[in-house]
């Protein structure tokens, strides 16, 4: 038995594999820049948009992790995609390597990243320290915001062979597949809910992150009258309905002075975020 993380299933190898280590070096200073594509949804969540940037992830400092351990700040910067504007500080996210792991803490939430050994096929529940709110000992009324989280098994493919990246190859890769589930299809069934959740990571031996690709959305059927906004003349911006009143009620009140338009009763909730390697160190 290969797997020395106590939530590990049995699996075995026949073959010396390369550690997690070595697909995610840390020491100060180094760096790795990315072209960044966010998806967000407007329009009351309604339409979906990418708004694009650059941002640059840098070791900042050897720091110590909640539980005592000797860890490593890593420092996000950003500015536009054209990389015209000035840096500027975004967030910041904690890594910490361990003989057999590598965890990220992300928005207070820890990751389990990488496991040793790199190998095709090899699995963990990457997520397990994540609350999600589901599962035998969780109640519904006790679910998390990260529900969607639950239950991933993080598995290795393509260990050891080439990838190419913003035209770039990078010979020595593993892909790290993690989630890819969908319920429903909106453009088919629109008035039935639907989401879906995908997402997947690739790490360069020596270099660390290149590559990823997340996104997770809910389609959200809302059966009420009340989801209307008001048109109203020298005012740009549609202004959402008061509570308690439909649309026929709402119109009748501004005595032509306001349109009430209907909004179609649907909305998405999720994010995105793709990472694309652009440099390093």
């Amino acid at each position: 038995m290969l797997c020395t993380l106590p939530f590990c299933k049995k699996q075995t190898d026949s073959f010396e594999a390369t550690p997690a280590a070595d697909y995610y070096p840390v020491q100060e200073g180094k760096y790795i820049q990315y072209r960044l594509d966010s998806v967000v949804f407007t329009d009351f969540d309604r339409v979906r948009e990418v708004h694009s940037y650059q941002v640059k992830d840098i070791v900042d400092a050897q720091i110590t992790d909640n539980l005592g351990r000797p860890a490593f700040r890593i420092r996000r910067m950003i500015r536009d995609t054209a990389g015209i504007t000035p840096w500027q500080d975004n967030a910041s996210f904690m890594v910490t390597i361990l003989p057999n792991s590598v965890e990220y803490v992300e928005n207070n939430l820890r990751f389990i990243k990488l496991v040793s050994p790199v190998r095709n096929d090899y699995y963990w529940p990457g997520n397990s320290y994540i609350f999600t709110g589901t599962g035998e000992n969780s109640s519904s009324s006790s679910e998390s915001e990260y529900a969607y989280m639950y239950g991933w098994n993080y598995t290795y493919a393509n260990a050891g062979q080439p990838y190419i990246v913003n035209n770039t190859t990078i010979d020595n890769t593993v892909t790290v597949l993690q989630q890819d589930q969908s319920t429903g299809d909106p453009a088919r069934y629109p008035t039935s809910y639907a989401d879906s959740t995908y997402s997947i990571e690739v790490y360069g031996k020596d270099i660390g992150l290149i590559y990823k690709d997340f996104l997770h959305w809910e389609y959200l059927i809302q059966l009420t009258l009340q989801n209307c906004r008001m048109i109203i003349p020298g005012e740009p911006v549609p202004s959402p309905c008061p509570a308690n009143l439909n649309c026929d009620s709402l119109a009748a009140t501004k005595n032509g002075y306001a349109v009430c338009d209907t909004l179609a009763p649907y909305s998405y909730n999720g994010y995105g975020i793709r990472l694309t390697m652009l440099e390093h160190n």
